[in-house]
């Protein structure tokens, strides 16, 4: 909801202009990767007085809270509150929980369950904007009073986890890591915010895009779940097959299909080109993302600062996007429209020069 149907809910309630999702994607994205970074430092700084479970729930509670403040208070304010408060707690809450999930395991078994974590938490990013269709309509701040309720559900999902990840043999999960890895991690790191920075610009700008191509605004957030159904089509893939492993056509592959897929959706005239756009993005944005976190979680053996860094890539992401956005509609004619030929060159050359640092890392390692 944060992160792709936050920009439906401003435009719909709240009347926002593309400038405005843009700037509150960038808040959003500013705020995430500074808590990112210093997730590791603050987590052992709590350690001596409760546990990370604890921790964990204590971020459940407080997004619970601010979700609510919908209920009592109104106005755009709201809006910047709760996303800067959920993006500054999840950034915090998501190495703990990479920790606790590849904590101890290695190999295979850190493929495996890194498989189906992805599978459950894409698959429920895609079906919250369905579930989000209903209520736009009149009621689309209600969608963000049921986030604070299904995060009182996750804290009680807590009472089955231990208070401490793991322990994590360190020798047994470096003798199934090649060195190449480090490369590879090396080259994963460069897709992994660049894939966010796309999406970054994507989302604040879906809404727009999709009511210039006359799609009702019932169906708007479920043709943007097209993207992430895709995602884990190519997630449930590398899940179940090892062939991917040390390659660097995978990091290719997913750069390319991120570039086309870009193109297509904001050059789109007609619904084919939007959809083909959409799950050509969703197939890259999956494979960079699980490589991204396979590789993290093995060369930095399940320690909060490499899930850490893994957030703060992409947090770095969400803020270079919004950022590339203003920047397109300042070369724009309208001050609050946002051209397609500013914006593809904009974000093109982001990815070229990716492009251009993935080539020179891969040619290293070769």
């Amino acid at each position: 909801m944060v992160w792709n149907g936050l920009p439906f809910i401003a435009k719909q309630q709240y009347d926002f202009s593309e400038t405005k999702n843009l700037s509150l994607y960038l808040l959003i994205g500013v705020v995430y990767v500074s808590a990112a970074l210093s997730a590791g430092k603050l987590t052992k700084a709590v350690g001596r007085y409760c546990s990370p479970r604890s921790v964990l729930a204590f971020l459940l509670l407080i997004q619970t809270s601010v979700c609510m403040t919908t209920l009592v208070f109104s106005g755009e304010w709201t809006l910047w509150l709760t996303g800067g408060i959920l993006g500054i707690c999840s950034a915090w809450m998501w190495p703990i929980v990479e920790s606790f999930l590849v904590a101890g395991r290695h190999g295979k078994e850190m493929r495996r369950v890194i498989g189906w974590w992805n599978i459950v938490w894409m698959i429920s990013v895609a079906a919250t904007m369905f579930a989000m269709a209903p209520l736009m309509d009149a009621h689309a701040s209600m969608v963000i009073v049921g986030l604070g309720a299904l995060f009182c559900v996750a804290a009680l999902v807590l009472a089955a986890y231990p208070k401490n990840p793991a322990e994590h043999d360190v020798e047994a999960s470096s003798a199934v890591v090649p060195t190449s890895y480090k490369q590879l991690l090396k080259g994963v790191r460069i897709l992994l915010p660049l894939s966010y920075i796309i999406n970054g610009t994507l989302a604040p700008l879906l809404p727009y895009v999709l009511t210039n191509l006359t799609i009702e605004l019932f169906w708007q957030t479920p043709a943007v779940a097209t993207w992430m159904i895709a995602r884990v089509g190519v997630t449930w893939w590398m899940w179940k097959v090892e062939g991917w492993h040390n390659r660097w056509s995978v990091l290719w592959l997913a750069i390319i299909a991120m570039a086309i897929g870009f193109v297509c959706i904001f050059a789109a005239s007609g619904l084919v080109t939007l959809f083909a756009g959409l799950t050509l993005f969703g197939g890259g944005m999956g494979m960079v993302y699980y490589a991204g976190l396979y590789y993290a979680m093995a060369v930095g053996h399940a320690e909060l600062n490499a899930g850490g860094t893994h957030e703060a890539l992409i947090g770095t992401g969400y803020a270079v996007g919004p950022t590339a956005g203003l920047l397109a509609i300042s070369f724009s004619k309208s001050e609050a429209t946002i051209s397609p030929a500013p914006l593809i060159t904009t974000v093109s050359c982001i990815i070229i020069a990716s492009g251009a640092a993935l080539w020179a890392i891969s040619r290293k390692a070769r």
